[in-house]
């Protein structure tokens, strides 16, 4: 009787970090009667989703990779372990039950295993991996969050399927059966241990130790305000490119406003009722801790103009093709930023309008282009 731990994410719970922890034991599970499988060489089988876009909608569509990967396996285990975030996205049944269907030809017993964080902070640590490419829609969080303005994505259908945890994990039962699912908070006070690695070992009965493992992907705040930014703007690669080294130099924090964040989260508060009563319960009835009191009164998610001032030297000696342009460009942003403010009057609006007529005539980016090697590749539908 075979059995497979299904571990389907969420997103920026800890993932890349147990998959390389799990990829570099393997022999050590192995020797204890667990295979670990996986599509990519740190662990990640997320390669089985395809993430697609097409106006405007999110699509998510399993592909014949988990199956590859179940059939070439040598299967002398009777335990197996796959890791693939991506499975998170799923939300239609029979885009779940294709997956059932998968591994039960392979397996006799399924385990769901499922890390939820909360949202706004699940958001704003996914919002800034999609700032770690120069590329738009080429990262699934890139293609999911957007590239607006502030540490947390503008409302949209895709953002409301994705948040809605409940519906989700629902759906994942109906089809799995109920008892399949393990539901674990990722948090540091819940894990076993105060980390994934040992948490997930734990599930698995601790038969082999594994050491605990953080793979650092931190993007600070220069890197994630500029990159958003550039990307919102159309600005191509390859001049994004050339501003990154300066932007990675920052370490600084971003952080939203404490009233932004708990905004955020109570957009979701229907479905975290049912996700407590049903899966994930917790004495603030919403599943998650509804302490916010870490998030400062003012956030500093906002491109302002006194960045713009400290950053702009960095960015004349960069070597992008016209730096005046852009300058001009991300000037005309703030301005319009800032004539969405309420405390705006209408002379001090006409004057703000004045400089952007003003700026309009010198600004320019370098647009997107896509160079003629890409075309020839296969098109990447399901990065990180």
């Amino acid at each position: 009787m075979r059995t497979l731990h299904l571990h389907i994410g969420f997103h920026k719970t800890g993932s890349s970090s147990l998959q390389l922890a799990m990829k570099e034991y393997s022999q050590q599970l192995r020797s204890a009667g667990v295979e670990f499988l996986s599509l990519g060489k740190r662990g990640n089988s997320s390669g089985c989703i395809d993430v697609s876009k097409k106006d405007g909608r999110l699509l998510y569509q399993p592909n014949r990779r988990l199956e590859e990967l179940f059939a070439a396996a040598k299967g002398g285990s009777e335990e197996a372990i796959v890791s693939a975030e991506h499975l998170c996205f799923l939300y239609r049944h029979e885009d779940i039950e294709r997956i059932r269907q998968i591994c039960m030809k392979y397996f006799d017993h399924i385990q769901i295993v499922v890390y939820l964080r909360r949202q706004d902070l699940q958001a704003i640590s996914f919002k800034k991996q999609a700032a770690r490419s120069s590329v738009l829609n080429l990262s699934s969080s890139s293609k999911l969050l957007g590239h607006s303005e502030g540490a947390f994505p503008d409302s949209d259908e895709n953002i409301k399927i994705y948040y809605d945890y409940f519906a989700k994990l629902k759906l994942w039962e109906e089809v799995f059966g109920r008892g399949s699912l393990h539901v674990r908070d990722f948090s540091r006070s819940a894990l076993v241990g105060g980390d994934i690695v040992s948490d997930f070992s734990a599930l698995l009965g601790a038969r082999v130790e594994i050491p605990s493992c953080r793979v650092n992907e931190g993007v600070g705040r220069k890197q994630f305000l500029l990159t958003h930014k550039l990307l919102e703007l159309g600005v191509a690669e390859s001049e994004i490119n050339k501003l990154k080294p300066m932007m990675k130099a920052d370490d600084s924090e971003l952080y939203p406003s404490r009233r932004d964040a708990e905004q955020f989260f109570l957009r979701f508060k229907a479905s975290n009722h049912l996700l407590n009563n049903h899966f994930l319960p917790h004495k603030s009835g919403l599943a998650f801790s509804n302490d916010f009191s870490a998030y400062p009164d003012q956030g500093n998610d906002r491109l302002r103009a006194k960045d713009l001032a400290q950053w702009l030297p960095e960015m004349f000696v960069a070597g992008i093709k016209d730096p005046a342009g852009l300058r001009d460009a991300l000037l005309i942003g703030r301005i319009q930023a800032l004539m969405t403010e309420k405390f705006m009057d209408a002379a001090l609006m006409e004057e703000l309008e004045g400089l952007v007529q003003c700026l309009a005539s010198t600004a320019h980016v370098a647009q997107v282009q896509e160079p003629w090697y890409r075309l020839l590749k296969k098109k990447k539908r399901s990065g990180r």
